[in-house]
């Protein structure tokens, strides 16, 4: 998995340095002809222009110096005498200015485009041996150092921007399990910062089954609105001291620097609790509209309602990414999730009371009490799988490749139908039992 998570960086990298050199040459060799032309209509203009121009500036004076010396009776001291022309030296000196700014601007940008081109070519021919590695990584420092010194050539004023960089004495853990390591055992507020990404406050929880988990979405009171638009579920809304949903594109960059799984907690109004745990949980990024790009394995007390939305996109209400053709699941269920067609879960619905009449907007998880029993608590929460376990589970896929189980399919996708189909009172409802429980789910890239 590591190695495809490079190969998807350094091709990114290259279509950006590529995007990058045909921007910069377009928008470079533009103005250097604008300039060039410029320049050159100053210091080299046509002859006769220049003659026609001159003479009739000689014309212009020498009416205006005899209608003065007529008034006057003094003739005036003029730049112009006998044909030649004073000119004061402030125009020859700006010349020569925009001249030697100009050969400046053309040698930057010709080293940036050596550069640029350089570290494509070097991007290329990079080979996956480990001392090849180790000679391109000395290489691209020392042409990155090349480009960031001709910018700040050409720069006029300092820049003052950060560089991406983290002092030694403010390094923070990229996720909950890291401050657990720390010697922290209280569950509550704390920094984070992942893997290419500014820091940022989390709730951590440190005491269930073990602790290290980074809560991502915390309902209990109905306090905050989760009929929310798609810009405010990426950066995320709430308050982590109450309800609040951590934001999308937190969770993408959480779940793609370690393999995470993913714990949701629910409880009835009536105080009945159930969890679900999945074995590994990734989300991609806003391109692919954060669909859920790997789903792991099952387990717990609730049922899987789950594994039917794998490889779906996230939908807001005016954000449609569903498969539902006769309209739009998320205002049909008054919320925002990884729609199909439409669920069989809604952790961000509407919060209701159980007097209320939730038509299928309210917070549910099908397989645990069905839709028309609102849950009063929700919480997903992600924690990073030991070194050893991702292992186990490919293995576990192996096996269960070779020795498929299709009673076991058939059986409980009857058992699922049947109970939900008990409390069916709407077709946005409708959905394919073709997911196996007990499979890894792969990566849909």
């Amino acid at each position: 998995m590591s190695s495809e998570k490079y190969l998807k960086i350094i091709e990114t990298i290259e279509d950006r340095m590529t995007h990058l050199e045909s921007i910069f040459h377009e928008r470079s060799n533009s103005i250097l002809k604008y300039l060039l032309e410029v320049l050159r209509a100053v210091k080299n203009p046509p002859a006769e222009v220049m003659e026609r121009a001159f003479k009739n500036l000689k014309h212009d004076l020498d009416r205006l110096k005899y209608s003065v010396s007529q008034k006057s009776g003094t003739p005036p001291k003029l730049r112009v005498e006998d044909g030649n022309c004073n000119l004061e030296g402030a125009l020859d000196s700006r010349l020569s200015f925009l001249e030697t700014n100009m050969k400046s601007v053309l040698n930057g940008v010709e080293a940036i485009t050596a550069v640029i081109s350089e570290v494509k070519n070097r991007q290329k021919l990079r080979t996956f041996n480990k001392n090849d590695q180790i000679t391109g990584n000395l290489d691209a420092t020392t042409l990155i150092s090349e480009f960031r010194r001709v910018l700040m050539e050409q720069k006029p004023k300092k820049c003052d921007c950060k560089l991406g960089r983290v002092d030694r004495s403010e390094r923070y853990p990229t996720d909950c399990q890291e401050i657990q390591a720390q010697g922290f055992n209280v569950t509550g507020i704390y920094k984070i910062k992942p893997e290419d990404m500014e820091p940022f406050y989390v709730l951590c929880d440190l005491n269930t089954v073990g602790g290290g988990w980074t809560v991502i979405q915390n309902r209990f009171d109905g306090s905050q609105d989760f009929y929310k638009n798609w810009n405010e579920y990426k950066h995320g809304f709430g308050n982590l001291a109450s309800e609040f949903w951590l934001g999308l594109e937190k969770v993408y960059y959480l779940t793609n620097q370690k393999l995470y799984e993913l714990r949701v907690e629910m409880e009835t109004q009536i105080g009945q609790e159930a969890s679900a745990t999945f074995s590994v949980f990734t989300i991609g990024p806003e391109y692919e509209s954060y669909r859920i790009s790997t789903l792991g394995t099952y387990r717990g007390n609730a049922g899987d309602s789950l594994s039917y939305h794998a490889g779906q996109k996230f939908s807001t209400y005016e954000i449609d990414n569903d498969e539902w053709k006769d309209g739009s699941c998320a205002v049909e269920h008054g919320g925002a999730w990884w729609y199909k067609e439409c669920d069989k879960s809604n952790l961000n619905g509407k919060y209701m009371s159980g007097t209320e009449e939730n038509n299928g907007q309210a917070v549910y998880w099908i397989s645990f009490k069905g839709p028309n029993s609102p849950l009063s608590k929700t919480r997903m929460m992600i924690r990073p799988l030991p070194a050893s376990r991702p292992q186990e589970y490919t293995e576990q896929l192996r096996k269960l490749s070779e020795n498929p189980k299709p009673d076991v399919k058939r059986v409980r996708g009857k058992e699922m139908k049947s109970a939900y189909d008990g409390g069916r009172a709407r077709a946005p409802y409708r959905y394919e039992d073709s997911v196996r429980q007990e499979v890894f789910f792969p990566n849909y890239t």
